[in-house]
């Protein structure tokens, strides 16, 4: 392999790398999403005097 192709090949592996990442972080803030959504619809239908205060 010549420099051009180890070149091309650093390039692959830093976007197949960087999509990973940003794939998983969109994933992880999916989730969190989804835990904050379900808490807050838990915490909306509690009276207020059986929530506990932080």
């Amino acid at each position: 392999m010549d420099h051009q192709h180890y070149v091309v090949a650093a390039y692959a592996l830093t976007f197949t790398v960087m999509l990973a990442t940003a794939v998983k972080v969109w994933l992880a803030g999916r989730s969190y999403r989804r835990q904050v959504r379900g808490l807050a619809t838990v915490r909306r239908h509690q009276p207020r005097d059986a929530r506990q205060h932080a």
